[in-house]
């Protein structure tokens, strides 16, 4: 099994942490295949969707500083542009509403993909309004919030925006002094492109679901709150432990409550929290699958135990089959 996981992917990395507190680590193939770069310690992979979480907490901060209330509609904190109703009246969706994907907000089917480097650049608000092939159709809420589970990266473009506001600076800086830098994290940033060009070297060439490299090695992913995250798989599991040692109310960084919202689940949707979904007791998932690669986080904030995986590929298969998960599983204990 563990064979063909590796042969699947052109690389992976692999960190554990077992009930005891011990890290172990493995890494696999190649950074970049055509330049015979090997994967280590300090290749940069995306996040994808586990950019979901690390905007949920973000968003849970500004809840505690008290700039924001997520339970209040998302439209009294946007002032340059509104979430509307299919109607054309403003939409009542909350904060919470859109981090746990019940606002009602969809995505198109082939949204959110293909965007290359060199190609125009596409802004937030372009998002918003469905001005390019790559949303071409406006955010709106099309559902009354609480109705239905609808997985929408749309919903966290709205996010995103949102925190641009409220923090009054661009989200990605927001993250970086808000998160990144306090937990002493120096390989983790959303991919705007004047930041992403810093760390270069050290990201990942991402391969499609044909195993040949993206056109400019990886995409550009201008919803960065949705999933323009890079990190390495050893900076995600310092937040991991981060986030478990706020539950358990051993953080300085995050409040005990604000860490519980989270991880706890939604009314008539217990599979999912805020930005992360429920994976049994005491467990949480996050992952993520995007053009350029695939993977996963995994915590029991009970024992302790955290694995992260990051892969350079798009298997065309989700983590369960591409052995992503898998791979993520090693690392636990049987109860």
């Amino acid at each position: 099994m563990k064979e063909q996981i590796i042969h699947r992917f052109p690389g992976i990395g692999c960190v554990w942490v077992d009930a005891s507190g011990k890290d172990s680590a493995e890494y696999y193939g190649f950074a970049d295949k055509e330049n015979h770069i090997p994967v280590d310690e300090n290749t940069i992979f995306p996040a994808c969707s586990i950019s979901k979480f690390i905007t949920a907490m973000c968003i849970i901060k500004l809840h505690e500083q008290e700039l924001l209330n997520i339970d209040m509609p998302v439209n009294q904190y946007l002032q340059q542009w509104k979430l509307l109703a299919v109607n054309g009246t403003e939409s009542d969706a909350s904060v919470r509403s859109i981090l746990c994907h019940t606002a009602g907000i969809l995505d198109d089917e082939d949204a959110f993909y293909g965007h290359r480097h060199g190609d125009p650049e596409i802004s937030l608000m372009d998002i918003l309004e469905g001005r390019t092939s790559y949303n071409n159709r406006p955010v709106r809420a099309e559902k009354h919030q609480g109705l239905a589970f609808e997985y929408s990266d749309a919903g966290y473009c709205v996010l995103q925006l949102l925190a641009q506001e409220v923090a009054r600076k661009p989200f990605e800086d927001m993250a970086r002094e808000m998160l990144f830098e306090p937990l002493g994290l120096h390989s983790t940033f959303y991919a705007a492109p004047g930041i992403a060009v810093c760390f270069e070297d050290r990201m990942a060439t991402g391969y499609d679901d044909n195993g040949l490299p993206i056109p400019g090695r990886f995409p550009q992913v201008p919803d960065l709150a949705a999933s323009g995250l890079w990190s390495t798989p050893k900076e995600l599991v310092t937040i991991a432990k981060e986030f478990i040692k706020a539950i358990n109310g051993e953080s300085s960084f995050l409040q005990p409550a604000s860490a519980r919202e989270i991880a706890k689940p939604v009314k008539d949707f217990p599979w999912t929290g805020l930005g992360v979904f429920t994976g049994g007791e005491d467990r949480l998932v996050s992952q993520g699958w995007g053009e350029n690669g695939q993977c996963m986080l995994k915590m029991n904030y009970r024992t302790g135990e955290i694995s992260v995986v990051m892969t350079n590929r798009n298997p065309g298969v989700d983590q369960a089959e591409s052995g992503v998960e898998w791979l993520a599983d090693k690392g636990f204990s049987v109860e």
